[in-house]
């Protein structure tokens, strides 16, 4: 269920939103919306990032607090210039261990 909230934006936030709300041929209630989903989606994704890279937090756990699969959690990863310490050695020696 939707909620009504008041917030206060800058004059140039709201004349840009105005703006964009012409543009996409939307309301600007829309538009704020959007906006703020987008950037809430955006943020949770870094801040996994962040908790994964730090090692504070597992690959699959960053992955569900993004609400992304492994595969798009890596996608992100990598799309952030993130390069993994995971080697062949490290690969090697897994295989040893599964056998």
């Amino acid at each position: 269920m939707n909620r009504a909230i008041g917030i206060r934006l800058p004059k140039e936030i709201l004349e840009k939103i105005e703006e964009m709300s012409k543009t996409e041929m939307e309301d600007r209630s829309t538009i704020i919306r959007k906006l703020v989903i987008e950037g809430y989606l955006n943020l949770i994704k870094k801040k996994s990032a962040e908790e994964y890279i730090g090692g504070r937090i597992t690959l699959s756990q960053a992955s569900k607090l993004a609400g992304l699969t492994l595969w798009e959690m890596e996608e992100y990863l990598l799309s952030q210039g993130f390069i993994s310490r995971y080697s062949i050695d490290n690969l090697e020696k897994e295989m040893k261990i599964l056998k």
